[in-house]
């Protein structure tokens, strides 16, 4: 007996060794790979002779942003397509550098990412810059641009990222009661203060958020101890700097975005045993105001609408041979929203401005203008998923915050994707939807699908996803009933695919402090990220699923079903079996997800293992070993990067 113990021991040892020394040689080559990548992306950059700096080099960034803005200021152009064209170069620029910031984590580099940063924040800056001056240059000549219907000033451009709407009330028409732009069908009310003014408004919509890192609550807070699993999360790029920013991940994940968590009141689809989502704010935010936004627990979609009031400069005037303009003012002047007291108390000279032709209200432009509620309404983003109502939010600058007070009579047409609403507020806009809407997850399963080359399907509680995964790359290839035609059937890099789902609104990325929002089994970390490991190691023979037995069968055990596949087709379901996964032993259970109860026994005439590698192992055909060995690193890194990023065995 003691010899059998001492064998059995040995071949414990034996297949721990071998199983680490696989992984230890996977992360190696995949290191090895990563560091050549970065070396010729530096390369590369410096040989690039495109007019743009090399962002990583912070005097090259520092003196092109420094004489872009000099330009800038000094520049009369009143050329929207070209200022929007250097606004997708310097996104691209800042894409750049959230690109080189990612490979780095990856390779547990931090060196010179403050700086990156810093970078980051001035070519946002210089986006603003740049959009301000133009939009003041074609406002001090706007009867150049004026609609020949309305006689009103009015341009509409745009660029693949950046939607641009300007509108100037120049016929001062006062039977106008509002205006409609092309962008987004935007519609606005014109009150009576505001239809004798010198205003303008300007839209700009943006598919990407600048404003949501600046939040409190965007950023998870510490845990006080570290998890030490390599789980990925999902989220929006980061473009601030800030001190709770997340750990960094180990080498060998294959994550570019960092999650953005919601709070959602999805209890339709839980299983037996599963309590309803909390939904109360992450307790470490403390989120005293209901009004604020938790950015932990909601996210946007469809970008930002940047929604501006502004004050429309003298216009020039021809007496005779000669133009005369009034050129005292030098820069754009955004109008501020009346304050609740402006509200309470209106002064004589609003009232008799208006009576008198609004010559009150102009003056009061110097001032302070104030208007009632306004009627406004817009068309939702085209690629963007709701699966419920969108919450509308606006931005306050002072608390550096959404908010969703100040809009009433809220309406969302599903049919239209329209949102009409009642506000006082104008300023960006945007709208978000719980972030795990999704979660818990309903089911899983990751199947070979030919050499090199698996089909991984989730469903979750109001879409269900099918994603094809390569070597380097990843394909989404349902659902085909949402409007995800700029995404789906295109091979993609997956935290590039990640990142377009998110954007879109479909977030099935829990991120790490995704428990207070959505009702799980705790599971130990350690053995989940062993269990994704192994299971990527195995994804291109076998097929894995999820088992109904997982969810109750303790925190420091994992219950997944497994089956050899060598073909394209799925698995018959007499061909699942149950795997029993601990930190120190895996075998494979008796028991089926058609029983009635779980017992827990193993299949006679199989042995304990050390994990579950292994365990499929000892029942495999010699052809399903050969693939396993001749498995590239590079497959199953991306395999796993998706099951750290979704987490299936936690949120299932």
């Amino acid at each position: 007996m003691e010899e059998m113990m001492k064998q059995e021991a040995e071949r414990f040892e034996t297949e721990t060794q071998v199983l680490q020394e696989m992984l230890n040689e996977n992360k190696n080559q995949l290191k090895e790979m990563r560091e050549q990548v970065r070396s010729t992306k530096i390369w590369d950059r410096f040989l690039l002779c495109n007019g743009t700096p090399d962002p990583t080099v912070q005097s090259e960034l520092n003196t092109f942003t420094s004489l872009s803005i000099d330009e800038t200021k000094n520049s009369t152009s009143q050329d929207v397509s070209a200022c929007l064209d250097d606004v997708e170069q310097a996104l691209d620029l800042i894409n750049e550098l959230e690109e080189v910031m990612t490979l780095d984590k990856q390779l547990e580099i931090s060196e010179g990412h403050d700086k990156f940063k810093e970078g980051i924040e001035s070519l946002q800056g210089l986006i603003e810059t740049k959009v301000d001056n133009v939009t003041f240059n074609v406002m001090k000549t706007a009867e150049k641009f004026a609609d020949p219907d309305s006689l009103n000033l009015l341009i509409e451009k745009e660029s693949p990222r950046v939607k641009f709407s300007l509108w100037g009330n120049l016929a001062k028409n006062p039977r106008q009661k509002s205006f409609k732009l092309g962008t987004d069908d935007f519609q606005m009310e014109i009150p009576k203060s505001l239809a004798n003014a010198d205003v303008a408004v300007r839209l700009i919509h943006t598919s990407f958020d600048f404003l949501s890192p600046k939040c409190k609550s965007f950023f998870a807070q510490k845990k006080k101890t570290p998890a030490p699993s390599r789980a990925a999360s999902v989220a929006p790029q980061q473009n601030e700097d800030n001190k709770e920013e997340k750990p960094t991940t180990p080498a060998g994940e294959e994550t570019a975005i960092e999650n953005i968590d919601k709070v959602s009141e999805n209890n339709d689809n839980l299983k037996e045993g599963q309590e309803k989502r909390p939904n109360t704010p992450s307790d470490a935010d403390e989120i005293e105001d209901e009004d604020i936004v938790d950015l932990r627990a909601m996210s946007t979609v469809g970008g930002v609408m940047y929604l501006d009031l502004l004050k429309l400069p003298p216009q020039a005037k021809k007496v005779g041979n000669w133009v005369i303009q009034d050129i005292t003012e030098s820069e754009l002047e955004r109008i501020p929203n009346p304050t609740p007291e402006d509200e309470k108390e209106e002064t004589e000279e609003t009232k008799e401005g208006e009576e008198n032709g609004g010559e009150a209200a102009i003056t009061q432009l110097t001032k302070e203008l104030t208007w009632p509620l306004l009627n406004m309404s817009f068309t939702v983003a085209s690629n963007a998923v709701f699966t419920e109502e969108p919450q509308l939010a606006r931005w306050e600058d002072s608390q550096q915050c959404w908010r969703t007070d100040g809009f009433e009579d809220v309406n969302f047409d599903e049919t239209n994707g329209t949102i009409s609403f009642k506000s006082q507020f104008i300023g960006p806009i945007c709208t978000f939807q719980d972030t795990y809407n999704n979660m818990p997850f309903q089911s899983w399963e990751i199947r070979p699908y030919g050499q090199g080359c698996v089909i991984f399907t989730l469903i979750a509680a109001s879409v269900e996803l099918e994603i094809s995964i390569k070597e380097n790359a990843c394909c989404l290839n349902s659902p085909e009933d949402m409007e995800l035609d700029g995404i789906r059937n295109k091979w993609l890099p997956a935290h590039i695919l990640m990142q377009k789902l998110v954007a879109a609104g479909i977030n099935v990325f829990p991120s790490e402090d995704a428990d207070k929002y959505v009702s799980i089994s705790v599971k130990d970390e350690e053995l989940e990220s062993s269990v994704y490991e192994q299971m990527a190691l195995a994804s291109s023979a076998f097929a894995f699923s999820w088992s109904r037995w997982n969810a109750d069968c303790g925190e420091k055990r994992q219950i997944v079903r497994a089956a050899e596949n060598l073909t394209t087709h799925p698995v018959d379901e007499d061909m699942w079996k149950n795997y029993s996964c601990e930190p120190r032993k895996s075998y494979v259970l008796k028991c089926t997800d058609d029983d009635d109860e779980m017992f827990d026994e193993k299949v006679e005439g199989t042995q304990f293992h050390p994990d579950i590698f292994h365990c499929l192992k000892e029942g495999a055909s010699s052809e399903a070993v050969d693939v396993l060995t001749n498995t590239s690193y590079t497959f199953v890194d991306n395999v796993s990067t998706w099951l750290f990023a979704t987490k299936v065995l936690t949120f299932s």
